[in-house]
């Protein structure tokens, strides 16, 4: 008996640290007036932003180009059966497309992310025209920067036995660490973002953010779709601070 006292007196105690969220989110007071003005917005830019989607839909290209923007910007839930389906007849007409364009490496290496992404398993064999005789990749695409940022999200879709994805993995990172370094301040903090953790594998909300400010400081940026991209992800970020809230009482 006095051995199983001795034991009690001397277990540790659970002295955990405090929350670093303190209790902001367990008083959190939902702003209804902001987030029904967010959401009246959202709804009246979601229209503008569908029509552009299916207007970009006639040129494939520049279709699956927008989708990825919507995506980056953390909006294409909002599009969901309207990209499904455009998708599908992309990778339905694949095979013609491909036969048609000479495509580089940036806009295959678009095309095979964004499809695979999205469930259609694209080819790797479409790389095989930049490797050389010796199963190498073209030391010509070194200075395509574009082309292998590109390159090096695509290899991340790979799944078992893809070894030119594996090599694309191996080329691309070694070069883009030191493109890094050479490109602009922009540029370079994009990469830097993208060889830490690539956009497909990250928290969608977090890369969201990321590529918001990233968006916001192009020159060709659209910006009612960057109106639409920050309105919306405020109005999401109110919804996330509720749950918290309810989490947290």
């Amino acid at each position: 008996m006095e051995n199983t006292n001795q034991r009690n007196n001397s277990r540790r105690k659970a002295d955990f640290p405090p929350s670093l969220w303190g209790c902001s989110f367990a008083s959190f007071s939902f702003p209804r007036t902001e987030f029904e003005s967010y959401s009246r917005q959202v709804e009246e830019l979601k229209e503008n932003v569908k029509d552009m989607l299916m207007a970009s839909k006639k040129d494939p290209v520049e279709h699956v180009e927008f989708i990825n923007l919507l995506c980056r910007l953390g909006v294409s839930y909002h599009f969901d059966d309207e990209i499904e389906n455009s998708l599908k007849q992309i990778f339905d007409d694949l095979p013609n497309l491909l036969e048609k364009h000479d495509f580089d490496l940036y806009t295959l290496s678009l095309l095979f992310r964004v499809l695979r992404q999205h469930g259609f398993k694209m080819p790797c064999v479409v790389f095989d025209k930049f490797k050389d005789t010796n199963g190498e990749f073209k030391k010509t695409i070194i200075n395509d920067v574009k082309g292998i940022l590109s390159l090096y999200e695509a290899s991340f879709l790979s799944v078992y036995g893809e070894q030119i994805l594996d090599d694309a993995l191996v080329f691309t990172k070694a070069n883009l660490e030191s493109s890094a370094m050479q490109s602009s301040p922009r540029l370079g903090d994009h990469i830097r973002n993208a060889l830490i953790w690539p956009f497909h594998k990250g928290v969608p909300r977090i890369e969201a953010r990321k590529y918001i400010s990233f968006y916001e400081a192009d020159e060709s940026r659209n910006d009612t779709l960057l109106k639409f991209a920050k309105i919306d992800f405020n109005r999401v970020q109110l919804i996330h601070q509720q749950e918290l809230s309810i989490l947290s009482r």
